[in-house]
């Protein structure tokens, strides 16, 4: 996990800057591309470490699941399979809860920064909605000290990125 989840937007590397960089909200043409990541970080992760019986990593499944589930919803809402429930594999599970953690309490160009207790909150609201793993979520309240520790260490370099 802590080896492959800073790996989950690799498919990233093949979205036009025009549509990552863009400082508003994505028109559904815009979602549509930015959503292609996910499979174009599938096909990035393949070909660095096979696929079947010639993966050349360790628990290279584990990097496939968080990379490709990513974006799924417990309640099938998200994408790019809609899956549900415990089809989501628990390392995407987990690593979603961070990702959104970490969008919301962090700069982005088209939202202002939340505070740790805010992005909780929401992540709150996402557990009552059906959409996040109430357990993972729960880790993230047990450890709130922890965390936020880690968002004042790094305040500084977000202000400068």
């Amino acid at each position: 996990m802590y080896l492959f989840s800073s790996l989950h937007d690799i498919g990233k590397i093949g979205i036009p800057d025009k549509v990552l960089l863009k400082p508003g909200r994505l028109d559904p043409a815009e979602r549509a591309i930015m959503e292609t990541h996910v499979d174009k970080g599938i096909q990035i992760i393949d070909r660095i470490v096979g696929t079947g019986a010639h993966q050349r990593l360790p628990d290279s499944a584990i990097l496939r699941n968080i990379v490709h589930c990513h974006h799924e919803y417990l309640d099938g809402s998200g994408y790019p399979r809609q899956l549900q429930q415990h089809a989501i594999p628990l390392e995407a599970r987990i690593v979603t809860v961070a990702d959104i953690f970490d969008a919301l309490t962090a700069i982005r160009p088209y939202k202002p920064v939340w505070s740790p207790n805010n992005a909780l909150a929401e992540l709150d609201r996402m557990v009552q909605a059906g959409k996040l793993d109430a357990d993972c979520v729960q880790a993230l309240h047990d450890h709130l000290d922890q965390i936020t520790a880690i968002h004042e260490r790094y305040a500084d370099i977000d202000a400068v990125s």
